[in-house]
């Protein structure tokens, strides 16, 4: 395993990019919030509702989504950076949203999950895998 060091670089070099996802999102801006993803045929991920999506797919989607939104909030309730190898990183973040689209009407996530698998390809840091996990906008378990 990596010193305590190199580990700690690769922390906040995974960090940085993280924090441009979200940055991106929330400046409604889906280059910089998809800088990070890889481009791959075997890029996948898994949305809250179980369906599963290639990278164009899952782009589209969202790109669709936020051209209804004027403005895009997250909030980080939690995260934690894993280093599995020096070229493999997992994260694990829960957020909340809040879109607040065209209409004026508002979706919430009061939390969601999700978990970015980061591989260091030629240099650069990028997500081959992504899942998240959440409820309908406004639906929260209050058993769990």
């Amino acid at each position: 395993m990596e010193s305590e060091s190199a580990v700690s670089n690769i922390k906040i070099e995974v960090k940085k990019e993280l924090d441009l996802l979200i940055s991106g999102c929330e400046a409604l801006d889906m280059e910089l919030a998809f800088k990070a993803y890889s481009r791959n045929p075997e890029f996948f991920m898994i949305a809250g509702d179980g369906n599963y999506y290639d990278f164009q797919t899952f782009f589209e989607n969202n790109k669709n989504y936020l051209a209804t939104c004027s403005k895009f909030e997250l909030e980080t309730i939690k995260e934690d950076i894993k280093v599995l190898t020096d070229s493999l990183v997992i994260v694990s973040w829960v957020y909340k949203a809040v879109a607040t689209l065209k209409t004026g009407r508002q979706d919430i996530w009061e939390k969601a999950g999700a978990t970015f698998l980061f591989e260091k390809i030629n240099g650069e840091w990028k997500i081959i895998n992504y899942h998240e996990s959440h409820l309908s906008p406004g639906k929260e378990l209050d058993h769990l």
